[in-house]
């Protein structure tokens, strides 16, 4: 049977593995299990009808959660969208992408004008738009024509 020398690099190596395969199956489950952590469920009111949406894991959509409860009046905005008159503060957009374009379903921060967006169809792909969240359910009601009070709260 050949011998085998055991040195101080040996021994470091095995450490290195030995630690890396604890911290891959120690710490990736709660990494795993806080993804998502930030994703806040919220009810929209409209009139007597609801939409549920999920806000985005991201700095915008937690800077928005931080203000609800919220109320605003939406407005027809072209043919895809419903937004709101400006919010009383600007949200952060740190980390945003540049430009984005909402689909249908998507709610969405628009940065130059301060105002929230909902999308009943494809808009444009346009700078300054940050998606901040997802229609779960209930977005027909947005095919209302005019104006719509919406209040949007936390559901957790």
């Amino acid at each position: 049977m050949p011998r085998v020398s055991v040195t101080p690099t040996l021994v470091r190596g095995t450490l290195f593995v030995a630690l890396t395969i604890w911290c891959v199956f120690a710490i990736a489950p709660q990494v795993a299990a806080e993804e998502g952590a930030h994703r806040v469920k919220v009810r929209i009111l409209v009139g007597t009808a609801t939409m549920t949406a999920t806000l985005e894991d991201n700095t915008t959509a937690r800077d928005f959660a931080k203000r609800l409860p919220l109320t605003l009046t939406l407005r027809d905005f072209g043919e895809a969208e419903k937004v709101s008159d400006a919010l009383p503060v600007r949200l952060s957009v740190e980390g945003a992408p540049a430009t984005d374009a909402g689909a249908a379903g998507d709610i969405a921060y628009y940065a130059p004008w301060r105002n929230i967006a909902f999308y009943r169809g494809r808009g444009p792909d346009a700078a300054g738009v940050v998606r901040i969240g997802r229609i779960s359910s209930g977005e027909e009601v947005l095919n209302q024509p005019g104006l719509l009070q919406v209040t949007i709260t936390r559901t957790e």
